[in-house]
């Protein structure tokens, strides 16, 4: 079993007495970098439907071992008895070290893992004890930024008491129920239904298509080939850089799409519309990967091809029979994730402003927090103003295709 780092930060702070007892409400940290040493306490945690599918083990333990990243699971605990778990990887920005959620920066919404049953008995996490109680753990970081989380897992214990702003991007939902008439009539649905057949004449037109599923290994890496393919024509087209060009990020999806759930469905699921006829049959046109937890089913990444039946809208197709068949299964929403993008609006009746809660650990880390919020407050200034967006935007192209264009460009 790997080693553990123990302190205990006491709230609330009370004078010394000279008593044998332990003091009441001791907040305890303990750090650990295996899984397997807190399994039973993570998977009862993650099996709570209010905790996202980004702190699952699935999803931690297929982002460690495809990119290699080093964990810090640390578990809280108030007079002994767990009541969170959070799994952390700490990364580097200008000579500070920054504690996040394991792979936040490919997630949506975060919850951290909190034990609902026991919060009502758990007192108050002051945010100094807090960050006390992991540093002395072991937690080598200048600062903790829990970000993207949702409201209600902002105002639980022990986030509640952090200094917080709001993350730039809003995640973005589509209600769902077994009457997919009534989930497209939030979105107008007489529309909805007449782009979705003008997107099956066109496509009947040169072959027709079929709507597949990576059920076994095979097709799964075969969607996954061809989102990687598709993708970064798409983000270059955007003036944007690969995110997924990282081996490591691709063979973190690769072990997703090949992890099993409980219900015996792969962790990362993935959609595509392929071609049946005409000269192009056989060729993926667009992809999805989705991840479903308690009903609640999230779109992780999309993509399509760029040349072959662009008028036809086949990734409007390809939400369209996703959610038709999310609507049947009985999920109860359909999560298009973070980010503004106008086809989410499109799509989804409801948005969901997330925020990012900090914690200082070090002095380093207090002098770097407001330069971290500032920055963050800048990114959400930017993205809500269309003048500054469209700057942004001409700059960041700029610099990308500069990147590109130098072998020696980062």
């Amino acid at each position: 079993m790997a080693n553990t780092h123990d302190i205990t930060a006491t709230a609330p702070r009370i004078a010394i007495e000279k008593r044998a007892s332990p003091l009441p409400n001791r907040l305890t940290a303990h750090m650990t970098p295996d899984p397997s040493s807190v399994r039973a306490l993570w998977q009862r945690l993650e099996s709570e439907p209010a905790m996202t599918f980004h702190q699952s083990l699935a999803w931690v333990q297929a982002w460690s071992k495809g990119t290699h990243t080093a964990l810090c699971i640390v578990t809280l605990e108030q007079d002994g008895v767990p009541f969170a778990l959070l799994p952390l990887e700490i990364g580097h920005m200008g000579g500070l070290k920054i504690a996040r959620f394991a792979g936040t920066g490919f997630s949506n919404e975060n919850t951290g893992l909190i034990d609902l049953g026991r919060l009502d008995d758990v007192a108050p996490v002051a945010p100094e004890d807090l960050t006390t109680a992991m540093r002395q753990a072991g937690l080598d970081a200048d600062i903790v930024l829990f970000d993207k989380m949702t409201p209600e897992a902002a105002a639980r214990a022990p986030f509640s008491g952090l200094s917080r702003v709001y993350h730039q991007n809003p995640s973005f939902q589509l209600p769902l129920s077994t009457d997919f008439s009534a989930v497209l009539a939030q979105i107008n649905g007489k529309r909805r239904r007449k782009k979705f057949r003008v997107s099956e004449r066109r496509l009947e037109a040169i072959g027709g298509y079929r709507h597949i599923t990576g059920n076994d290994a095979t097709q799964a890496q075969r969607l996954l080939d061809a989102f990687l393919a598709q993708k970064p024509v798409r983000l270059a087209s955007q003036g944007l850089p690969n995110v997924f060009a990282d081996p490591g990020i691709q063979a973190f999806l690769a072990e997703l799409a090949a992890t099993p759930t409980g219900e015996g469905r792969p962790a990362l699921e993935l959609h595509g519309i392929e071609l049946t006829g005409g000269d192009h049959a056989g060729q993926i046109i667009a992809v999805a990967g989705l991840t479903i937890k308690d009903r609640h089913v999230t779109c992780q990444f999309g993509s399509i091809n760029e040349e072959i039946a662009a008028d036809a809208s086949a990734g409007e197709l390809l939400f369209y029979r996703m959610i038709e068949c999310a609507s049947a299964a009985g999920h109860s929403v359909f999560d298009f994730g973070v980010g503004d993008q106008l086809y989410k609006r499109s799509w989804c009746p409801q948005r969901t402003e997330l925020l990012d809660c900090y914690a200082p650990l070090n002095l380093k880390g207090r002098l770097a927090a407001p330069l971290i919020a500032g920055v963050i407050r800048l990114k959400r200034t930017i993205k809500t103003s269309p003048t500054l967006h469209r700057a942004a935007a001409w700059l960041r192209g700029i610099l990308v295709r500069r990147s590109v264009a130098s072998p020696e460009g980062d």
